[in-house]
């Protein structure tokens, strides 16, 4: 591979000025995107550019001479083109994707307008795409377009200097100045002549190109951009178009192509249609079917003349030769529908929209920066990861907490000021249970908000119900088997997707395996849970690391369920309220070993405090590698926390000689788990050692134990015993409690206690 100089004009640049420039444009943006999946950090040195392989610790070095030379030769010729584009499934080596990496480098330069995804060039203006000069005459521009100060950036010189100065805050004026003529002196030619422009009307027109942007309050006085960035260098050099795919939407979306026909049958031509010709290599097309954008394109090659697809027979009244148009479709995490997007937007967009703001019938139209990077930036949130990056659209509120406390208080202030209280040490066993395995049941009595937890904990996230990253399912006490939840087979062979395979569809999706998906079991024991819910708890075992990734057996394997298989990933996290009544199912061990169950039964009805917050604290998109846990079996962990893992152990040793006599002793799975919630813990720093295992204790040994013998009397004694160091004695059971190392599971094994000497029975279920 090598990067190949084409088409010869012999500009030069001071290389003075360049290199300043370019030191200052890399500091503020020092994300370099290969692709998709590929994103490089940049550091800068004193005589190389560091660059880092996405959240890997190895280095690719730059030279700094190497990349200047390339730019220099760039600037000589106006265009740059790499010979052969790097496969985005290779391996990425320092060696052979160096030519890649500065070939990136440049292209996310102001002054670089994309021809293709493999050639670049020089932006092109003539005099007369420069303003005129501002005088007071013009101010009732001002007034009426103040509010609509974007609109000025949609001429491409405008949004060229603008683009420019973004990277430039560091220079001082003068030196903004000399940086900006430098490229005027690159880009521009007389409209008349087509000769180069000259110093003194290149210092005249930037002047006036200045003042502009100064009076519309897009930079200030000292050429700084005024309140960040409006728009994005990459999204303002494509052109945005929208499609009415109709019924040959799946047609295409599956095979790859646009494609529409010449002329209708009476040889009329199609002006909506034949507009396909105008999309060039990288232009983004909005794809509208069944009233919503479904799809966002990309542009792979230009369009060529082919004859009707054979798909296409059923559109009969179509001329046979059409025009055909490669693209690349990323589904939307979910579709946009018309009526989402403003009114007022669609009335003034024209383009696919009539005057009512309704879509038209046509076929292929463009749209304006303007309206395209509204919806963008409306809809960010559930984009594909492909689409932002290469867009260059940061995620929504993408912020990464440096720790696990400063995520809790997150989470707790966001809990806090939507109107509930939780106490933040519930918050933290709620997050390490998670973390722990990704199946917890919250239990208690109604009303005490083991529903709202959830959803705000997944809120604050950014898991909504809108974006599809949370869902809610209530169970039925009619369900069965796995196909209430799962799904089945019709009379005719079709598989009828079950509520869970439709949000697993979503999970799985290769753009969305970064993001947390929360599915909510409201009331979860109302049928069964054994019956419906057995294959999923199978499944839940067999998890396995394969490709640095969390993945288990297939839960579900049908050609329709995106390319067969459907796994539970680790961004996939199951939580199930219950209610413990007459109505109610108990729950069988199979069950418990694989869950924390978490009880919500203190309530505090005179507590008004947080009532009286009125502040607001925002949601915030993260990557699910922040919730996300390490560990799979104790071998993961151990050589890194032996000594906790040992400390533990011995603890829970102590607990199953307790539980052995009465049968009740667990085994691998949650002494493993026990000491992977201790880690983490002990990790984020969060609860004191004895606190968080009196939360194990009580959350994975004791929901097992039931019994109406006096062997299970004995066995809960022992217990109360280990956690107080006190026999149990009704007398003084409070203050032994209250001594206690573990107070939480020697209240709950008190009750226990109570309950089988009383009535001859006991469970943790309302003791």
């Amino acid at each position: 591979m090598e990067l190949l100089i084409i088409s010869e004009t012999g500009e030069k640049m001071q290389n003075n000025i360049l290199i300043e420039y370019l030191e200052s444009f890399y500091k503020e943006n020092n994300s370099i995107p290969i692709d998709a999946h590929t994103q490089l950090k940049l550091q800068i040195t004193a005589d190389e550019y560091l660059l880092h392989l996405n959240n890997e610790s190895k280095l690719i070095n730059v030279k700094k001479e190497t990349h200047m030379n390339t730019i220099q030769d760039f600037i000589s010729s106006g265009s740059l083109k790499l010979e052969e584009e790097r496969d985005n499934n290779a391996t990425f080596t320092s060696t052979s994707d160096l030519e890649t990496i500065i070939f990136n480098m440049i292209k996310i330069l102001p002054f670089v307008h994309i021809r293709s995804n493999n050639t670049l060039e020089i932006y092109n203006f003539t005099t007369s795409d420069l303003p005129g000069h501002f005088n007071n005459s013009m101010r009732f521009l001002k007034d009426e377009f103040v509010n609509k100060k974007k609109i000025i950036l949609e001429s491409p010189f405008f949004n060229f200097i603008y683009n420019l100065l973004h990277s430039m805050s560091s220079l001082s004026i003068q030196n903004k100045r000399n940086v900006l003529l430098e490229f005027m002196y690159l880009t521009t030619r007389s409209s008349t002549t087509g000769t180069p422009i000259t110093s003194s009307v290149a210092t005249r027109r930037l002047g006036d190109t200045l003042t502009w942007l100064q009076e519309f309050d897009l930079i200030d006085s000292n050429l700084d951009v005024v309140n960040g960035k409006l728009n994005n260098p990459i999204s303002y050099r494509l052109n945005f178009w929208w499609v009415n795919q109709g019924q040959s939407a799946k047609l295409q979306t599956e095979g790859g192509f646009l494609w529409s026909p010449k002329t209708d049958k009476n040889g009329t031509p199609l002006a909506h249609h034949n507009d396909l010709i105008l999309a060039k290599p990288g232009d983004v097309i909005f794809a509208y079917s069944d009233s919503a954008i479904r799809s966002i394109c990309i542009v792979e090659r230009e369009s060529e003349e082919r004859p009707k697809p054979d798909s296409f027979s059923s559109h009969s009244n179509w001329e046979e030769q059409g025009n055909y148009l490669e693209v690349s479709f990323y589904s939307l995490n979910k579709a946009i529908s018309k009526i989402e997007i403003p009114e007022e937007w669609r009335k003034n967009e024209g383009g696919p929209f009539d005057r009512n703001g309704n879509v038209k019938q046509g076929y292929f139209f463009k749209t304006t920066n303007t309206f395209s990077l509204k919806i963008l930036n409306q809809f960010k949130k559930i984009l594909p990861r492909e689409i932002l990056n290469y867009l260059e659209l940061p995620e929504a509120n993408l912020l990464s907490f440096s720790n696990d406390i400063q995520k809790i208080n997150h989470i707790h202030s966001y809990i806090h000021s939507k109107g509930f209280y939780y106490d933040k040490n519930e918050i933290s066993n709620l997050y390490l249970s998670l973390k722990t395995k990704p199946f917890v049941i919250l239990s208690g009595i109604s009303g005490t908000g083991k529903t709202k937890i959830v959803q705000l904990l997944a809120e604050s996230l950014g898991a909504t119900d809108e974006n599809g990253q949370l869902a809610l399912i209530p169970v039925r006490p009619d369900w069965s088997d796995g196909s209430d939840l799962i799904g089945y087979r019709d009379i005719k062979g079709d598989f009828q997707e079950g509520p869970l395979t439709k949000v697993l569809k979503e999970a799985n999706r290769p753009e969305n395996r970064n993001k947390p998906y929360f599915l909510l079991l409201d009331e979860m024991n109302l049928a069964r849970v054994e019956y419906y819910f057995s294959d999923v708890l199978s499944v839940m075992e067999s998890r396995d690391r394969k490709n640095d990734e969390m993945v288990s057996a297939p839960v579900v394997e049908v050609k329709e369920a995106d390319g067969g298989k459907l796994l539970l990933r680790d961004n996939f996290y199951i939580i199930g309220t219950v209610n413990m009544d007459e109505t109610t199912h108990p729950f069988s061990p199979k069950v418990l070993d694989r869950a924390n169950t978490i009880e919500y039964n203190d309530v505090v009805l005179d507590h008004f405090g947080f009532l009286a917050n009125d502040s607001i604290v925002e949601s915030v998109s993260i990557d699910n590698k922040q919730v996300a846990g390490r560990f799979l079996n104790l071998k993961d962990a151990f050589s890194d926390h032996e000594d906790l893992v040992r400390k533990v152990t011995k603890l829970l040793v102590e607990v199953n000689a307790a539980l052995e006599p009465i049968k009740a002793h667990f085994g691998y799975r949650v002494r493993d788990e026990v000491c992977f919630y201790m880690i983490y813990n002990d990790e984020g720093e969060l609860l004191e050692f004895n606190e968080a295992f009196d939360f194990q204790l009580l959350q994975k040994v004791l929901p097992r134990l039931t019994g109406n013998d006096p062997k299970t009397e004995k066995a809960l004694k022992a217990l109360f015993r280990f956690c107080t160091s006190h026999e149990w004695d009704e007398s003084s059971v409070d203050s032994a409690i209250k001594e206690a190392r573990f107070p939480k599971s020697a209240e709950k094994l008190s009750n226990m206690i109570s309950k089988i000497i009383n009535d001859g029975f006991t469970s943790f279920w309302g003791s």
